[in-house]
């Protein structure tokens, strides 16, 4: 028979194994956010552009423009960022810092505006693990580093270096965007599962995806 000591040991055990959230809910409402901000710089687009807007082909773009705030918000809720701002440029990540003296921009324009809530999110997700923002943001190691030299008193800098070359994630693929604006309507059942589970097998595929697809799916990790 077994003695409680031996119960309670077992049981000290089988804690260790219980998932345990990955991405803690502020920082999944971080992300959220920060997708939501980003649809909406979609729909300020033209209903009816005639060429690709931040590398989204104009079908897709003036799919997400008919999306109303609370279809895109809907659609925001991934544990990744739909948006990228060259996360994997070591060497345009390394002359940012180089350059941190630089003031920012004064604009306070939409893009702007964007572009702060972007690199300040960044900066926030790499005082973490380096999982966190791989998998978040896409950054390289090599990216992760440059980012932990950047202070906090230079993001209006680096927001205003990186706006240039802000674009959607995974915008030339033809299923992800595609997707993403289809789960919004409330009769296709599944798709935003469907839309999380294809990114997070492009975030695999780029070799970013250290824990099992299912895990981090419900931002959790074994």
């Amino acid at each position: 028979m077994e003695e409680p000591a031996d119960r309670v040991e077992d049981e000290r055990l089988s804690a260790q194994y219980v998932p345990r959230p990955l991405l803690e809910p502020s920082t999944l409402n971080a992300i959220r956010e920060a997708n939501f901000l980003f649809l909406g710089l979609v729909a300020r687009h033209p209903q009816a552009p005639q060429a690709p807007v931040w590398g989204l082909d104009p079908v897709t773009v003036r799919a997400l423009g008919a999306l109303d705030p609370f279809a895109r918000r809907a659609v925001a809720g991934l544990p990744y960022t739909i948006f990228n701002l060259c996360f994997e440029d070591a060497p345009f990540w390394r002359e940012v810092v180089r350059d941190v003296g630089r003031p920012g921009s004064a604009s306070l324009g939409a893009e702007a505006t964007f572009a702060r809530t972007a690199v300040f999110l960044a900066w926030h997700l790499v005082q973490g693990d380096d999982m966190t923002p791989a998998m978040v943001l896409g950054m390289t190691p090599a990216v992760v580093d440059a980012w932990r030299s950047l202070p906090l008193s230079a993001l209006d800098h680096a927001a205003t270096q990186a706006l240039p070359r802000l674009e959607a994630r995974w915008g030339g693929n033809t299923r992800f965007w595609p997707k993403l604006a289809a789960a919004a309507d409330p009769k296709t059942r599944g798709a935003p599962a469907a839309v999380r589970e294809l990114g997070l097998q492009l975030l695999a595929a780029q070799g970013l995806g250290a824990s099992p697809a299912g895990s981090v799916a419900d931002g959790t990790m074994p």
